[in-house]
């Protein structure tokens, strides 16, 4: 065998040698990087265990809300697998450690709105958002055709619309964007919301695709689409941010809705009316729970004599504005009436008449109401 021939032999050993070697780290590296991954793993599965047995009841009430698919509704018996909690945590959210405190006799941390034309007075009061910042409210002054908007310092902050709305009723904030319905037009329109300049209007009154007919509560869902209770539709409309048309919901299911939010599952409404609708069909009253395609999953009763606007707190509680008991009902998720708050009356911390009705993420509960002295309260 001639001299070029081993060394060439000597040199694919070598080659292979090297290979065989940095093969054999890349797989330890491997083995290594995946053992640390177990544990951390194994050290993130047993703080979702101690996290979940610490909220597991909120868990189970949440999962109703939310409409987690089925098999999440199954027993956890005393160990959840890691899948379930996954799938469950991201799904819930944030569990909030406190209770909210629902009783009459809690007293308000904001209190204005004075009956009159001026700044931060209001006459007959429509709904009201909160902005993402838990800064700044949006009031529907109806029958002073404007918005305003207020602090929660109490101060005033400024007004638009006046030379817009007829009778402004519903408002949503979303991002650089405050939508608000006209029950007198029957339009829903969109205001920038760094200058509160009017960037768009749907068409006018009708019952086609894209118009409306008494258009009252809003929301804005996680797409950025805005959901309107359409009322003398029969309907719940959802159109995009450039106010575009995309679909109906509970046509030939609703009566008479009055408000609408949105959850990571599906669409809740509110309706007040028990009439026969456009197609023939008699509408239901009640808190109505669609599936996001549309589909009605189920229906609970508001427990109230006229509820016109409704919110969900933190925990998944629902909270219904009952203007003929002048009170707010408190639902849990599964429509179990839990509790009463506030009192009739004209003072502070009472309300009269209540309609638009949010909670921060902070758990204050923002409340509008005819208190002809303090409409605008936060408890």
């Amino acid at each position: 065998m001639c001299r070029d021939t081993l060394l060439k032999k000597v040199q694919d050993k070598k080659e292979k040698n090297i290979t065989r070697e940095t093969t054999r780290k890349a797989a330890l590296e491997e083995v290594i990087e995946t053992q640390q991954h177990l544990e951390g793993l194994s050290l993130k599965v047993n703080e979702n265990k101690e996290f979940y047995n610490q909220n597991k009841e909120r868990f189970r009430e949440r999962i109703e809300q939310l409409y987690v698919p089925t098999k999440l509704h199954q027993p956890f018996f005393s160990c959840p697998t890691l899948y379930q909690l996954q799938t469950l945590i991201s799904e819930v959210g944030e569990v909030r450690e406190c209770e909210m405190d629902y009783s009459l006799e809690k007293q308000p941390v904001i209190a204005v709105g004075q009956r009159g034309k001026g700044n931060n007075e209001l006459d007959d009061c429509g709904g009201l958002a909160l902005d993402e910042s838990n800064q700044r409210i949006y009031v529907a002054d109806c029958a002073n055709r404007r918005i305003q908007v207020v602090s929660m310092s109490e101060e005033f902050l400024n007004r638009f619309g006046q030379d817009t709305f007829q009778r402004p009723y519903g408002v949503a904030v979303k991002d650089e964007n405050i939508f608000v319905t006209d029950i007198g037009l029957h339009v829903l329109f969109q205001f920038g919301k760094s200058d509160y300049q009017l960037m768009r209007r749907t068409d006018s009154k009708g019952e086609g695709e894209g118009q409306l007919n008494t258009p009252r509560g809003l929301c804005v869902d996680f797409n950025s689409d805005v959901c309107v209770a359409d009322s003398w539709n029969n309907r719940v409309s959802v159109f995009s941010r450039e106010l575009q048309f995309l679909r109906c919901i509970g046509s030939g299911q609703l009566s008479t809705p009055m408000d609408v939010k949105v959850t990571r599952n599906g669409i809740v409404v509110l309706d007040e009316g028990e009439r026969v609708t456009r197609d023939g069909t008699v509408g239901s009253k009640g808190i109505h729970f669609f599936s996001r395609s549309g589909d009605l999953l189920k229906s609970c009763a508001t427990h109230c004599n006229t509820a016109w606007f409704f919110c969900l707190d933190t925990a998944g509680n629902i909270l219904v504005s009952d203007r003929m008991a002048n009170n707010v009902k408190v639902l849990s998720s599964s429509g179990q009436l839990i509790n009463t708050m506030g009192m009739k009356g004209h003072g502070r911390g009472h309300l009269f008449s209540p309609m638009g009705i949010c909670v921060s993420g902070t758990g204050i509960i923002i409340i509008l109401s005819n208190n002809v002295n303090f409409a605008l309260q936060a408890f």
